[in-house]
């Protein structure tokens, strides 16, 4: 069956890795990985026989891969931290470079070869560092997105460094031949913002008008590897052609759809790539070089990691992101493989050091999201032993503060939360770690204090011994840890309520005596099925159920070490089916002229009077004695089949004769 069969072998040696790699709680990649080693050419048993016709189709999966990031990666996520995905990564690569050539020095190389090597490993792999973090659910935070942005603009550089290399081990190096690659790019980019946000668009608003599915998948994959294709054509990197599709085509309205139905299809050719990479590696060789290629891959790496968090801080981005970057940008580059054997081709190289830094990229892969899980506990422990900042407060009463609501995390949540607090006349504050989000707070004129909430100096400023409630905003799990953690220790029994976007943190925040958390993605959804079902017309109590049902197969890892969340959750759904709707009195309404009590509203049709609308004014939970006029809007509270029957009854007028 040829490469049938082998397809047949990698998806299953992927299936029982990834099984593996899930058991272990390690990232999938991981176990595709060495399901690769395993099924590679160097190690016998069940092998492949076509690789590089396996290797083709990988290139396939790397550039779905990154067309899928652009989908989720909109330019308006970009532009916020353009300063370093541009300039911090441009010191970055000069830098890495510079660490390179000293590797080269050490090992003996000649400085070509040397330089061959810098510009192999200066890139991250956007791949790894996006499966590893969708893996542990940190996609959409700053560090994530830091990361892929940096991580992005490396791979764009490195082609226009190629080519200069290839220039210096020719004769015809040339000034024009080290600016065409640049010229190129920015023509490309150009175009695509140009043209293909203009008329992309257009060609998926015509098969969506087809009403089909299968065409709008085949399209929306047309586009990003034929994208990629044309630049491959003008020698750019295939992988960065479908990235920019995806970038251009998450602005549109299809930007999302074409993501959702893309995922199935992106996650088996990225299966076939990182299965690929495994069956490169040769165990013999890193065995008898391992000591060598270790050292390459540590000094390589873990250099570049350092630049990269100094560069990070430099930009003014604080806290955990220097740390992720560190950690989380281990993995070298797909294009390595490119620019490596460019430089084998081209005779810049030797078959040792090409050996030799072929195994460093694919060491760096396999331990790359291994290593980023040191991120948490790391920070964790520099916290402890980290210098407080300056507190720096706006807005707050100067008879300070007590009884009221700290909002620690800062961000769009903590700013809503707030405006609604004050609103309502609620003291509360807002700790923001983010100088351009403490800026948007201040102009709302909300009560503010920069600095990091996981900080007791910054607590103490907040008040938090006297606080009433203590709501966690930060969307990375291990800063909500820190900061329930440095909560707890000046507030033992205050209230916290914290977001959580993963089962994994949840039996320590039970541990912190955490009153309530929230999982914004699954109220969502639920949300979405109560609005469905009653727009459909289902009766309540069958809403209530199917939800209930719903909720239990969601919140199951939850309810595992939260028991009573059960039992809360099904009051707080059956709440949420109790609908209000408002009704307005005529003058020859039966109502009029009655009390509450007179009108036996909840006798007869099962619904409760909770306001009444008067004069532009409301009055909130009337008694029995209150007397109904014409003119008034009363306020009724049940489930939408009994609110329906009470507002049918006043149009018909059929509570005329029961209201005599």
């Amino acid at each position: 069956m040829g490469i049938a069969t082998d397809l047949i072998i990698v998806v299953l040696a992927g299936l029982l890795g990834g099984f593996a790699a899930r058991k272990l709680n390690q990232p999938l990649i991981l176990g595709y990985i060495l399901a690769g080693i395993i099924i590679g050419p160097y190690t016998g048993g069940i092998t492949v026989s076509g690789v590089e016709e396996i290797e083709s189709l990988a290139e396939i999966g790397v550039a779905l891969l990154l067309f899928s990031l652009g989908l989720e990666f909109s330019i308006r996520s970009i532009l916020p931290i353009r300063a370093v995905a541009l300039g911090g990564t441009g010191i970055q690569i000069v830098l890495t470079i510079a660490i390179g050539l000293g590797i080269g020095s050490f090992m003996g190389w000649e400085t070509i070869p040397s330089l061959w090597f810098s510009v192999a490993v200066i890139s991250s792999s956007t791949a790894v560092i996006l499966k590893t973090l969708a893996s542990r659910r940190q996609l959409g935070t700053l560090s994530s997105r830091v990361m892929l942005g940096m991580s992005i603009v490396q791979d764009i550089l490195v082609i226009p460094l190629m080519v200069l290399l290839v220039n210096l081990n020719s004769t015809g190096f040339s000034a024009a031949g080290i600016l065409m690659p640049v010229v190129k790019v920015v023509i490309f980019v150009a175009v695509m913002f140009y043209v293909g946000a203009r008329y992309i668009p257009l060609v998926l608003k015509a098969v969506v008008g087809w009403e089909s599915r299968e065409l709008f998948l085949l399209t929306v994959t047309a586009i990003g590897l034929g994208i990629g294709y044309l630049t491959y054509m003008f020698d750019l990197s295939f992988a960065f052609g479908a990235f920019m599709a995806g970038l251009v085509l998450s602005e549109s309205d299809y930007g999302r759809r074409a993501l959702s139905d893309l995922i199935p299809v992106r996650d088996i050719f990225g299966l076939l790539f990182f299965v690929t990479i495994g069956m490169l590696l040769d165990p013999f060789f890193l065995a008898s070089r391992f000591a060598i290629i270790l050292g390459l891959f540590a000094a390589a790496t873990l250099g570049k990691g350092a630049v990269l968090g100094l560069v990070t801080r430099l930009f003014g981005y604080g806290r955990v992101i220097p740390l992720a970057a560190f950690f989380g940008m281990i993995p070298i580059s797909e294009i390595a493989f490119i620019v490596l054997q460019e430089a084998l081709d081209s005779g810049a190289i030797g078959q040792e050091i090409y050996a030799l830094s072929l195994n460093t990229v694919i060491v760096s892969m396999i331990l790359g999201p291994v290593i980023s899980g040191l991120t948490a506990p790391v920070y964790s422990l520099a916290q402890k032993y980290r210098k407080p900042s300056d507190v720096r407060t706006v807005n707050i009463p100067s008879s300070g503060l007590e009884n009221h609501v700290i909002l620690a995390g800062g961000g769009r949540f903590s700013r809503r939360i707030g405006t609604v607090l004050r609103g309502l006349g609620m003291g509360c504050v807002i700790i923001e770690p983010n100088h351009g989000e403490f800026l948007k707070s201040k102009i709302e004129g909300l009560p503010l204090i920069l600095g990091d909430p996981g900080q007791g100096v910054i607590l103490d400023a907040a008040g938090v011994e006297d606080a009433r409630l203590v709501v966690v905003t930060s969307e990375n799990g291990p800063e909500s840890i820190d900061i329930i953690r440095a909560v707890r220790k000046r507030n033992g029994k205050g209230k916290i309520l914290v977001l959580s976007e993963g089962e994994e943190d949840i039996p320590l925040l039970r541990e912190l005596s955490v009153q309530k958390i929230i999982r914004p993605d699954f109220e969502a959804e639920l949300e979405m099925a109560r609005q469905v079902l009653l727009h459909l017309d289902f009766p309540a109590p069958s809403v209530q159920n199917e939800l209930n049902a719903l909720r239990r197969v969601i919140y199951e890892p939850l309810y595992q070490v939260l028991p009573e969340y059960e039992v809360t959750s099904r009051l707080q759904a059956a709440a949420s089916l109790m609908t209000m709707e408002w009704a307005f009195l005529d003058t020859e309404s039966p109502l009029a002229g009655k009390t509450l009590a007179e009108s036996a509203i909840r006798r007869k049709f099962g619904v409760s009077v909770v306001a009444v609308g008067r004069e532009g004014k409301v009055i909130s939970n009337p008694d029995g004695d209150f007397l109904l006029r014409p003119g008034d809007y009363v306020g009724i509270a049940g489930d939408p089949e009994l609110n329906m029957k009470f507002l049918l009854s006043l149009k018909d007028g059929s509570q005329k004769e029961d209201a005599v």
